[in-house]
Order: C-alpha cells, then sequence, then structure tokens
C-alpha cells in the first residue's frame, strides 16, 4: 500500500513538470546553466544593468538565444532569489519602492520543455524618483527667480514656460527669463547613476506689474529729532528701503530700515538731521541691479527768538522749492508772507505777553516737507496804543462796553471806570454794566485804561457818557409824550462831527417801527403816538462825537391807562338822540362792561365796545331810573383795571 502511494506521487510531480517550473535544483540562481534575460527601459527601449527607478515601467526580455516559449518564461521579484511560486510570464512591470531588487527568471531546460527548469536571477537597485522641491520668486517684470532646495538628485534642469530645459545647481537663487506660453516652473531632478531616474514639479506664477517709482507726499517733525513720511501706496510686489543722503556711501545714499509694502506712513526715530530721504524701490531677486528712488525730501529745521516788538525766525533745509510760513495764536492761524529765497523773517504783528506758534513747509514737486513747530512769547518795552472805548445800551438795560487797543486783540488788562470809580479790571475787550434807573440829568461816563502783559501802560483813553432817556405824558389831558435825554459826550477822541440823535419808536418786540432824526436836539414832543397802543416805546440812536459806531440809549416806555367814559344819563325815546349808552374810551382790548338794576339783576353785559344798551331788559320798554355799571379790563401789560359807576334813563 505504501509502495503504491508513493509511485503516484512521483508521478503526479513528474506531470506538473511538464507545465509549470520545473525548479528542482536548491534555490540558487543557475549562473552558468544557459539562462539570460536584460531589463530594458519601456519608454526609451534603453537597455538597464543596473538601476531601475520608482514609478518608470521596465520590459524583460530573455537572452538565452534558445527558442523558448515565451507562455513558459516566469519572473518574479523580490529582495532575493525566489525559486518557487511562478506564476506570471508578464514582462513588464513597474517598479513601486526604492531599494534593492531581485528579478529571478524560470525558463524550461531544453527546447522540447520536457526538461528540468532553469532559476537565473540579476540584482539590481530601485532609484526612489520624489517630485523636487524648490521655490519660486517672481522678480522684476521678465524675470522669475528660482531656487531648489531638493536633495533627492544629482542634477537638476529647469525649464520656465516653454523654454529649453537649463541645468541648475542645487541652493543657488538664478533669475530666468519670463518666455511666451504659461506661467510656470518646472525643475527636473535626475539621478548620474540612472539618468532615466527623474522627478519633476510645476508651480505656477504670476508675472510682477510694472513698477512704479514711489512718491513720498510729507514729511513731518512731530517730535525733536523724530522724521515721519508719508508716501503713496507702495506696490506689494516689491521691496522697499528707506534710505537717507550720505556722501560717504555707495550710490550717495545710506539704507536706515526697510519699509513694510503694506503701509503709507513710517516714523523713523532719531532721524538724521538736515539729511534728505527717499524710499527706494527694489527688486526682490536682484536688489542691487533693479531699483527706483521715489523724489527725495528734506527736513526743515525752524529757529527763532523774541526781540523787543518783534519775533525773529530763521531756517536751514537741504531741499529746494517754496516755503510757507504759518502763525498760530490760539486757535487762529495766518498764513505770513515770504519774499522768493527769503531764509528768515521778522514778524513785527505780535503782542507783548502773547505766545505765538510758528510753522514752515517747503512745497518740492509733489512733497510737502513741514518744519519743528516753536513757540515763542512776544516782548516789548514799546507803550501799545491808545484804547478806542464804545459804549452804549443794549435792549435789556444794560451798558455795554467795547475797546479795542489797535493791535493787541487780545490779553492784557483792562481797567473799566463807572464816573471815575473802578468798575472792573479783566483781559474782556466786552464788558456788561448793569444800571438801575436811567437819569438824564446825571451823566453816565465811562473810562478804561490799558496794561499789557509786558506792564507798559497806554496812553488814558477816551471818556464816554452815554445817552440815558425818560419819556412822559405831555399833560393829563393830552395824548402827547415829551422825550427828554442826556448828550453824548466823547472826550479823548481824534476830533470829528458833533454828536447828532434820530428819535426811534418801537414795537412790543424792541423792533423799529419809525424813525425821526432831531439834529442835535436834546428832547422831542411826540404829537401823534400810536392810538392804538397802550404802552408805547422809545430808543434814541447818537452817532459821531467820535465814535466809529452808534450808541444807543436805553428804552423808555410809557404805560397809558385804560380808561371807559360813559354819560350819567341818557334817554331812550325814539327821538334820535341820546337813544342809547355807547361805550367810549381808550384801548379797550379786553374787558367786560356790566349794567345791574337795583335788585342786583344783570340786564346788560358785554365785550364788544360796538355794542350799546338802548335801555330795554328782554325787549320790554325801557324803565327810567338809575342803573349801576362796572367795568372789569386787563390792559396791555395784562395789569388789572376796574371803574364802577351809575346811569340814568329819562323818560
Amino acid at each position: 500500500m505504501k509502495t503504491a502511494l508513493l509511485l503516484w506521487i512521483l508521478l503526479l510531480a513528474g506531470l506538473l513538470g511538464n507545465t509549470a517550473a520545473r525548479a528542482q535544483a536548491p534555490c540558487v540562481s543557475q549562473t552558468d546553466a544557459g539562462a539570460d534575460f536584460a531589463a530594458y527601459d519601456a519608454i526609451t527601449g534603453q537597455l538597464i544593468t543596473k538601476f531601475l527607478c520608482v514609478g518608470r515601467p521596465i520590459r524583460l526580455r530573455d537572452r538565452s538565444g534558445k527558442n523558448l516559449d515565451p507562455a513558459q518564461i516566469y519572473y518574479r521579484t523580490g529582495s532575493t532569489v525566489i525559486c518557487s511560486g511562478f506564476t506570471d510570464t508578464t514582462t513588464t512591470f513597474v517598479p513601486t519602492t526604492s531599494g534593492p531588487l531581485v528579478i529571478t527568471q524560470n525558463t524550461q531546460g531544453g527546447a522540447g520543455g520536457n526538461t528540468q527548469g532553469i532559476i537565473f536571477a540579476k540584482p539590481y537597485e530601485v532609484l526612489a524618483t520624489p517630485v523636487p522641491t524648490f521655490e519660486v520668486s517672481v522678480c522684476s517684470p521678465g524675470l522669475v527667480q528660482v531656487t531648489i532646495t531638493d536633495a533627492s538628485y544629482t542634477d537638476y534642469l529647469v525649464q520656465v514656460g516653454t523654454a529649453a530645459l537649463v541645468k541648475a545647481e542645487r541652493g543657488v537663487a538664478v533669475s530666468y527669463p519670463v518666455s511666451s506660453g504659461p506661467n510656470t516652473v518646472t525643475v527636473m531632478g535626475r539621478n548620474a547613476q540612472a539618468g532615466l531616474c527623474e522627478g519633476t514639479g510645476t508651480k505656477p506664477f504670476t508675472p510682477l506689474p510694472a513698477p512704479r517709482p514711489p512718491v513720498v507726499r510729507r514729511l513731518t517733525r512731530p517730535a525733536e529729532g523724530t522724521v515721519q513720511l508719508d508716501f503713496e501706496a507702495l506696490q506689494p510686489e516689491y521691496r522697499y528701503q528707506l534710505q537717507v543722503a550720505d556722501a560717504t556711501a555707495p550710490g550717495g545714499y545710506r539704507t536706515l530700515s526697510p519699509v513694510a509694502a503694506g503701509t503709507t506712513s513710517l516714523t523713523q526715530p532719531a532721524g538724521p538731521l538736515p539729511g534728505c530721504y527717499r524710499l527706494l524701490l527694489q527688486d526682490l531677486c536682484q536688489p542691487p541691479v533693479f531699483s527706483l528712488p521715489s523724489n527725495t525730501v528734506c527736513p526743515v529745521q525752524l529757529s527763532g527768538a523774541a526781540t523787543n516788538g518783534r519775533n525773529q525766525l530763521s531756517w536751514v533745509s537741504a531741499g529746494n522749492g517754496t516755503y510757507t510760513l504759518t502763525r498760530t495764536e490760539g486757535s487762529t492761524s495766518v498764513v505770513l508772507p515770504l519774499p522768493a529765497g527769503a531764509t528768515s523773517y521778522d514778524d513785527a504783528a505780535v503782542s507783548c505777553g502773547t505766545t505765538y506758534r510758528y510753522q514752515l513747509s517747503l512745497s518740492s514737486g509733489p512733497a510737502t516737507s513741514v518744519s519743528n513747530e516753536i513757540s515763542l512769547t512776544a516782548l516789548s518795552t514799546t507803550p501799545p496804543a491808545r484804547p478806542q472805548l464804545w459804549a452804549g445800551f443794549n435792549l435789556k438795560g444794560q451798558v455795554e462796553l467795547r475797546v479795542e487797543v489797535p493791535g493787541v486783540a487780545a490779553g492784557g488788562q483792562l481797567s473799566y471806570q463807572r464816573n471815575g470809580a473802578p468798575l472792573a479790571a479783566t483781559a474782556a475787550r466786552r464788558l456788561l454794566d448793569s444800571l438801575i434807573t436811567p437819569d438824564p440829568t446825571a451823566p453816565l461816563c465811562y473810562t478804561v485804561e490799558f496794561q499789557d502783559a509786558c506792564g507798559n501802560r497806554a496812553p488814558a483813553g477816551s471818556r464816554v457818557c452815554v445817552v440815558q432817556l425818560v419819556a412822559e405824558p405831555a399833560g393829563l389831558n393830552t395824548p402827547e409824550i415829551r422825550l427828554t435825554w442826556s448828550e453824548l459826550a466823547v472826550t479823548g477822541a481824534a476830533p470829528t462831527v458833533p454828536a447828532s440823535y434820530r428819535v426811534l419808536k418801537l414795537a412790543a418786540d424792541n423792533s423799529v417801527v419809525a424813525s425821526v432824526p432831531v439834529g442835535a436836539a436834546l428832547t422831542y414832543l411826540d404829537r401823534q403816538p400810536d392810538p392804538d397802543r397802550q404802552t408805547v416805546r422809545y430808543r434814541i440812536e447818537a452817532t459821531g462825537a467820535g465814535l466809529t459806531a452808534p450808541s444807543y440809549s436805553n428804552v423808555a416806555e410809557v404805560a397809558r391807562p385804560v380808561k371807559l367814559v360813559l354819560p350819567t344819563a341818557f334817554t331812550p325815546n325814539g327821538d334820535g338822540l341820546n337813544d342809547v349808552l355807547e361805550l367810549k374810551g381808550r384801548f379797550l382790548d379786553n374787558f367786560r362792561f356790566t349794567i345791574i338794576d337795583r335788585n342786583g339783576q344783570t340786564v346788560f353785559q358785554t365785550t364788544d365796545r360796538t355794542r350799546s344798551w338802548d335801555g330795554r331788559i328782554k325787549g320790554a320798554a325801557p324803565v327810567p331810573g338809575a342803573y349801576a355799571w362796572q367795568f372789569e379790563a386787563l390792559d396791555q401789560q395784562g395789569r388789572r383795571v376796574k371803574q364802577y359807576g351809575t346811569v340814568t334813563i329819562i323818560r
């Protein structure tokens, strides 16, 4: 039984040897058995003797010289010689992993295919082909810079767009011209041991826009020794440097600091003075080769000193252009005229003790350079000019005083007096004095003295006696009103025309409704006051006497009483004479009139002065007798008025 089983196994093994590999020998490459094969690059057909490439297909070809059946030529790959498991007759494969590789061939031993199979192996080295790493920097228009950072290959080639491949070195930044075609950079890495082992990487790039020279718009001095530059927006594709003129530096300029492309302003502490500044645009790839400078802006250094009656200013700058000098007093600024080419200025329009701020600007091309600001407090030993006083009443019954000191708009001390007594000491050029009752018989006069901030006293100013007005009825039984006022007297002023007056008639809101010129008179009789206005108002306008503007008196008013006038009797008998009781009087605007009989009953009432009473009570015939009446009213000033009396009906 055991003998039969052994024979069957041997027979089966023999049959399998006819259709599959017949490798029975020990697992070694049989180099002298007549077997041979070679590896070729599947793309170029080039014979490969040692190095294969990851990702690049190879083709295997039998070179034993025997007429072998391709269907019975098997190949396997591995790290060592393989003697079993041959099932693949494919002759093309693609290496996927770098490192040592053994390719083993298994072929039939003879022409009939019935002999023992031959194991033949060759060792190879598979080389990796990674995408090479590199950096691309876009340079000035027409150039792109490539730096190969890869270390996987021994040789590299660079292609820009569709241009020819150019050999390149690792770690060296090289600029290449931008050719037509796509804006791409392709880097190819190759191994010197196996030229077919290549790795390729491609990156796009965006060409730079045409460079524009930077433009500096303004240079200022925010603090002593500090320079601030304001400039137009910079192109982010380029780099910029702040430079200062320096004759000892290459090209005449020394670099101070880089300037970020996203900024429009730069402050340079401890900036060299009085050196001139500029921005320099540079290509990222070739800064020394390609650059564009901005306009040059030079600082202005202003200095000054206060002397007697004037502030003396001087300045220096390495720049050229047009200067503008500005003086600021408080919040008010004025531009001072400068002659062409001036480097100094004497400001004589200053007031002692007043502090002035000065700043100079230099306009040159598109840029303005603003100097440091200096402050000077004016000095003087010269007495100021005589103060000029104006005085008059306002509509609130106050005397308003206004003073002008020629050449001294503010500051110093003004001493106001009323009738020789001190009133106020202040720097204010306007003062209000409230009075109780104007009296034309008692002059109301004002004077003012001035001392500047340096202690210099001005000559005594003028004395102004204001107009005081009184208005009163001319008599008990007349509507006329008499006005009397004091003279506008000005002493110490320059000779001028005498004072003249105008009577102003005012409405309740103090607006002028009529005016009457009266010349030099100090009285006026108003023969026709407004009959419809219970309270009449007046004001005197005085001109001349050395004042440059009209002076006004106080507002005087006369409140005329509300009055009802009634007869003591009337005769409602139809004869056409004295048949009705009519309401007559003055300013009967807001009233109520009531008639009461002897029983205390109201028989007639009205608020309309055009209504009259015919003596009838509820339509009945008039009843002779005495009747009481009552009159209640509010005058135009809101005061209550009452009158009482009797009226008799006679038949």
